[in-house]
Protein backbone atom coordinates (compact mmCIF):
# COMPACT_ATOMS: atom_id res chain seq x y z
CA UNK A 1 0.00 0.00 0.00
CA UNK A 2 1.33 3.37 -0.67
CA UNK A 3 2.06 5.39 2.03
CA UNK A 4 2.00 2.64 4.38
CA UNK A 5 5.05 2.81 5.71
CA UNK A 6 5.33 -1.55 5.80
CA UNK A 7 8.80 -3.45 6.14
CA UNK A 8 9.86 -6.04 3.77
CA UNK A 9 7.78 -8.72 6.03
CA UNK A 10 4.75 -6.71 5.88
CA UNK A 11 4.88 -5.02 9.71
CA UNK A 12 4.40 -1.31 10.24
CA UNK A 13 7.84 0.87 10.86
CA UNK A 14 8.35 1.66 14.49
CA UNK A 15 7.70 5.65 13.25
CA UNK A 16 3.98 4.39 11.50
CA UNK A 17 1.85 5.91 13.86
CA UNK A 18 3.25 9.47 12.87
CA UNK A 19 1.13 8.95 9.82
CA UNK A 20 -1.99 7.83 11.61
CA UNK A 21 -5.56 9.37 12.20
CA UNK A 22 -4.62 9.98 15.93
CA UNK A 23 -1.12 9.60 16.06
CA UNK A 24 -1.17 10.32 19.70
CA UNK A 25 -3.38 6.91 20.15
CA UNK A 26 -1.26 4.98 17.39
CA UNK A 27 1.85 6.18 19.08
CA UNK A 28 0.09 4.66 23.12
CA UNK A 29 -1.10 1.44 21.52
CA UNK A 30 2.07 1.12 19.81
CA UNK A 31 3.93 1.62 23.24
CA UNK A 32 1.17 -0.69 24.48
CA UNK A 33 2.17 -3.30 22.44
CA UNK A 34 6.01 -3.34 23.33
CA UNK A 35 5.70 -3.57 27.00
CA UNK A 36 2.68 -6.32 26.32
CA UNK A 37 5.52 -8.14 24.52
CA UNK A 38 8.13 -7.81 26.72
CA UNK A 39 6.10 -8.75 29.70
CA UNK A 40 4.78 -11.96 28.20
CA UNK A 41 8.71 -12.84 26.96
CA UNK A 42 9.92 -12.49 30.70
CA UNK A 43 7.61 -13.92 32.19
CA UNK A 44 7.68 -17.02 30.34
CA UNK A 45 11.39 -16.41 30.81
CA UNK A 46 11.27 -15.75 34.53
CA UNK A 47 9.07 -19.32 34.83
CA UNK A 48 11.73 -21.47 32.64
CA UNK A 49 14.88 -20.48 34.10
CA UNK A 50 13.01 -20.64 37.49
CA UNK A 51 11.65 -24.15 36.77
CA UNK A 52 15.09 -24.91 35.05
CA UNK A 53 16.98 -24.01 38.37
CA UNK A 54 14.55 -26.03 40.83
CA UNK A 55 14.60 -29.27 38.37
CA UNK A 56 18.59 -29.00 38.51
CA UNK A 57 19.12 -28.45 41.62
CA UNK A 58 16.66 -31.45 42.71
CA UNK A 59 18.42 -33.09 40.25
CA UNK A 60 22.00 -32.66 41.76
CA UNK A 61 20.73 -33.89 45.22
CA UNK A 62 19.17 -36.65 43.45
CA UNK A 63 22.27 -37.88 41.67
CA UNK A 64 24.65 -37.07 44.49
CA UNK A 65 22.16 -39.52 46.40
CA UNK A 66 22.19 -42.15 44.18
CA UNK A 67 25.88 -41.87 43.69
CA UNK A 68 25.79 -41.06 39.80
CA UNK A 69 28.80 -40.68 38.09
CA UNK A 70 30.46 -37.69 38.94
CA UNK A 71 30.78 -35.82 35.75
CA UNK A 72 26.78 -36.19 35.74
CA UNK A 73 26.18 -34.76 39.37
CA UNK A 74 28.77 -32.22 37.98
CA UNK A 75 26.77 -31.35 34.56
CA UNK A 76 23.86 -31.10 36.46
CA UNK A 77 24.96 -28.75 39.10
CA UNK A 78 26.41 -26.70 36.31
CA UNK A 79 23.03 -26.52 35.22
CA UNK A 80 21.95 -24.95 37.85
CA UNK A 81 24.77 -22.29 38.48
CA UNK A 82 23.92 -21.46 34.91
CA UNK A 83 20.08 -20.74 35.44
CA UNK A 84 21.29 -18.68 38.63
CA UNK A 85 23.82 -16.89 36.45
CA UNK A 86 21.30 -16.34 33.87
CA UNK A 87 18.34 -15.04 36.72
CA UNK A 88 21.28 -12.44 38.37
CA UNK A 89 22.22 -10.90 34.45
CA UNK A 90 19.22 -10.81 32.90
CA UNK A 91 16.38 -10.48 35.59
CA UNK A 92 13.86 -11.56 33.90
CA UNK A 93 11.80 -11.96 36.89
CA UNK A 94 12.08 -8.24 37.52
CA UNK A 95 11.98 -7.07 33.65
CA UNK A 96 8.64 -8.68 33.89
CA UNK A 97 7.23 -7.06 36.83
CA UNK A 98 8.53 -2.99 35.53
CA UNK A 99 7.13 -4.14 32.19
CA UNK A 100 3.25 -5.70 33.37
CA UNK A 101 3.82 -2.09 35.53
CA UNK A 102 4.32 -0.18 32.42
CA UNK A 103 1.72 -2.29 30.56
CA UNK A 104 -0.81 -1.35 33.72
CA UNK A 105 -0.12 1.78 33.97
CA UNK A 106 -0.15 2.52 29.68
CA UNK A 107 -3.24 0.58 29.62
CA UNK A 108 -5.53 2.51 32.12
CA UNK A 109 -4.36 5.92 30.20
CA UNK A 110 -5.17 4.54 26.96
CA UNK A 111 -8.46 3.59 28.71
CA UNK A 112 -9.40 7.19 29.94
CA UNK A 113 -8.83 8.23 26.61
CA UNK A 114 -10.58 5.77 24.09
CA UNK A 115 -13.58 6.23 26.60
CA UNK A 116 -13.75 10.11 25.56
CA UNK A 117 -16.29 10.49 22.35
CA UNK A 118 -13.72 11.11 19.31
CA UNK A 119 -15.46 14.81 19.22
CA UNK A 120 -14.68 15.47 23.10
CA UNK A 121 -10.70 13.86 22.44
CA UNK A 122 -9.61 17.89 22.55
CA UNK A 123 -5.85 19.15 23.57
CA UNK A 124 -6.77 18.96 27.44
CA UNK A 125 -7.08 15.38 26.85
CA UNK A 126 -4.72 14.85 24.11
CA UNK A 127 -2.11 16.64 26.77
CA UNK A 128 -2.96 14.09 29.32
CA UNK A 129 -2.19 11.13 27.34
CA UNK A 130 1.03 12.35 26.09
CA UNK A 131 2.31 13.17 29.48
CA UNK A 132 1.19 9.64 31.29
CA UNK A 133 3.05 7.92 27.69
CA UNK A 134 6.30 10.29 28.49
CA UNK A 135 5.76 9.57 32.33
CA UNK A 136 5.41 5.55 31.44
CA UNK A 137 8.36 5.74 29.48
CA UNK A 138 10.59 7.55 31.88
CA UNK A 139 9.76 5.44 35.22
CA UNK A 140 10.05 2.08 33.23
CA UNK A 141 13.69 3.97 31.91
CA UNK A 142 14.68 4.85 35.39
CA UNK A 143 13.92 1.71 36.83
CA UNK A 144 15.92 -0.44 34.08
CA UNK A 145 19.05 2.39 35.02
CA UNK A 146 18.68 1.65 38.67
CA UNK A 147 19.08 -2.07 38.08
CA UNK A 148 21.74 -1.78 35.89
CA UNK A 149 23.51 0.72 38.72
CA UNK A 150 22.57 -2.18 41.33
CA UNK A 151 24.12 -4.76 39.28
CA UNK A 152 27.01 -3.00 38.58
CA UNK A 153 31.04 -3.45 40.26
CA UNK A 154 32.06 -0.65 41.79
CA UNK A 155 34.38 1.59 39.47
CA UNK A 156 33.11 -0.13 36.84
CA UNK A 157 30.42 0.27 33.74
CA UNK A 158 26.91 -1.07 34.03
CA UNK A 159 26.45 -3.97 31.76
CA UNK A 160 24.03 -4.36 29.56
CA UNK A 161 20.56 -6.70 29.14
Amino acid sequence: MAGDARGAAGERSPDSWTGAPDPLLALARRDLAFYERVRDNNRRLHRLVELGALAAASGTVIAAGLRAEPWLTATIAGVTLFCTGFRQVFGPGPRWAVAGQAWDALRRALDRYQLLPEAERDEAARAELLAAVEAIRAEETRQWAERQRQQAAPGEPPALP
